[in-house]
């Protein structure tokens, strides 16, 4: 076993029983190993002694088993909402401990309602039937979004008939968990009425200056974006260069901000709960900030645009922040000849090296020069919110902004002079 699990004299053998009572702080569950449908009641999610039982040795999830894991999972859930950290330690093994302890402290300070649902058995994964990937939902107060889910691995072993979690760490390469910004610890948060900063602890002053930076460029963004937005921003400024990773990456370079996702729980959806700012670097200019947000706005609303017009409308967006002069380097940056060799707008694939970028920031701009700011993020709204294929995007391209991407193209072409 790892290092992290804190109990010793576990079993591999199933003990041959009909029936299983099972004491829920005082109330008597009988559970049948033929029935894995048993619902515990708000009652019984505060307090589970096991008397001889123990996991399966052939790898397979006994009922007893998920049951006992999924009245730990509740208490859980019922522990952050009621601020109760002995109840979240209560099936924690003792050398899991301190590190469970900072991430209840970390969700408190964050200010969330979480639950988790055990999911799918990663079966005789080195050998410990009882992992399984857990769904962790939240909601984040006073952030105005859904509720966001996040996977993590548990691992749970018997021992003298106490169920315990001996690991938090066993699928953290197989899943991509323990990336989410309460996985790192101390925190300090920073809470105002628009805007969350999360940093380590004491940096407080940093939080400070990201919060007054990310009212400013929200100002600016909502000028231009007037659709479905996130009216809260979210900004994750740790050191750790894991946090809202994902495994395996998929980041293009060293951006020096992202945007992540707060996936939704809904089954099938593409249209997240929210995102994340994500500050990769010890400092940001007000140009990349805005970038950044002009992803963030429209975040719910899914990634179903063309990767030239997402990115295109977010570096229109940063460049109004710059001098004439330093938006006119830029575009002098794209040589005639690219120009003049485009025949077609970049590909989803083509971005992160190459002159995709800069064709797709430009592209915009001559879009909104000649349809106007409104038509163009109505146009983004309507792709990005359903992801159509070529031929419909085609379709509503003309039918908001009066051009066709053969005519948009001629137009970049046509501004090399």
């Amino acid at each position: 076993m790892r290092d992290d699990v804190g109990v010793r004299g576990l079993r591999g053998v199933l003990t041959p029983v009909g029936a299983v009572l099972v004491v829920v702080a005082g109330l008597w569950l009988a559970i049948s190993p033929a029935d894995s449908t048993v619902r515990l009641t708000s009652d019984a999610t505060h307090g589970v002694t096991l008397r001889s039982m123990r996991p399966s040795g052939t790898g397979e999830i006994d009922p007893v088993l998920a049951n006992a894991v999924d009245a730990s999972l509740a208490r859980r859930g019922v522990a952050v909402r009621t601020n109760n950290l002995a109840l979240f330690l209560q099936d924690v093994a003792p050398a899991l401990r301190p590190k469970q302890t900072q991430l209840f402290r970390n969700l408190k300070a964050v200010g969330m309602s979480v639950t988790y649902r055990r999911a799918e058995p990663w079966a005789n994964y080195r050998g410990q039937p009882g992992t399984f990937r857990v769904s962790m939902r939240y909601v984040l107060h006073g952030s105005r979004l859904g509720q966001a889910a996040t996977d993590v691995g548990y691992s749970y072993a018997f021992h003298r008939g106490r169920l315990w979690m001996t690991s938090d760490r066993a699928l953290d390469q197989a899943i991509g968990s323990n990336r989410q910004p309460w996985d790192f610890g101390p925190i300090d948060v920073l809470r105002r009425v628009n805007v969350v900063v999360i940093v380590n602890r004491g940096q407080l002053p940093r939080a400070r200056s990201l919060a007054d930076e990310t009212v400013a460029s929200a100002k600016r963004v909502r000028a231009i974006w007037p659709g479905q937005l996130q009216t809260v921003p979210y900004v994750v400024a740790l050191r750790e260069p894991q946090v809202l990773t994902e495994i395996p990456p998929r980041q293009f370079g060293p951006e020096p901000i992202q945007v992540r996702a707060m996936l939704s729980p809904a089954i099938g959806s593409i249209q997240p709960a929210g995102g994340w700012v994500v500050i990769r670097r010890t400092t940001v200019t007000p140009a990349q900030l805005t970038h950044a947000l002009m992803h963030l706005l429209p975040v719910r609303l899914g990634d179903g645009a063309p990767q030239w017009l997402a990115e295109g409308m977010a570096q229109y967006a940063g460049n109004q922040v710059l001098p004439a002069v330093e938006r006119a380097k830029l575009r002098a940056a794209l040589t005639k000849s690219e120009r003049l060799q485009l025949t077609r707008l970049p590909n989803d694939d083509e971005f992160g090296a190459g002159a995709a970028d800069a064709i797709s920031w430009v592209a915009v701009e001559q879009l909104i020069a000649r349809a106007g700011v409104r038509p163009v993020t109505e146009f983004y709204r309507q792709v990005a919110r359903r992801g159509y294929n070529d031929a419909a995007t085609e379709r509503l391209m003309v039918e908001y902004t009066g051009l066709t991407s053969a005519r948009l193209v001629e137009s970049v072409r046509g501004s090399a002079g």
